[in-house]
């Protein structure tokens, strides 16, 4: 279910025009991130949640500031983008990141976001 909201995040209706150009240049490391962690997921699923167990408070601030309106807002998008970073750090950490992503940065900038 990850994978599948992760995918219609990257890649829906108007991406194009909505992900902003240095983003639009990072999809197919996203994308490649994504299919190695599904090869992954076969073989190791156990492993595949305890990582998603990282991920997914974040996903859901991100999705609940989507349905209040507030995702397009920087704060929300740094949050976002920083997140796709992250999730190739746990789940395909032989792409490298763009930056330096840990849960504690991932935290602080969803306090940031929240704060407005």
């Amino acid at each position: 279910d990850d994978l599948r909201a992760q995918l219609r995040g990257l890649v829906h209706p108007g991406f194009l025009r909505e992900t902003p150009f240095d983003r639009l240049n990072e999809l197919p490391r996203y994308l490649k991130a994504m299919r190695l962690r599904a090869e992954r997921l076969r073989n190791d699923p156990g492993k595949d949640q305890a990582r998603m167990l990282e991920v997914i408070g974040f996903a859901q601030a991100l999705r609940e500031a989507s349905a209040q309106g507030l995702a397009k807002c920087a704060p929300w998008q740094a949050l976002r983008w920083a997140l796709e970073e992250f999730r190739v750090s746990l789940f395909a950490q032989e792409l490298g990141t763009r930056e330096p992503v840990s849960a504690k940065r991932l935290a602080k900038l969803l306090e940031l976001a929240r704060a407005g």
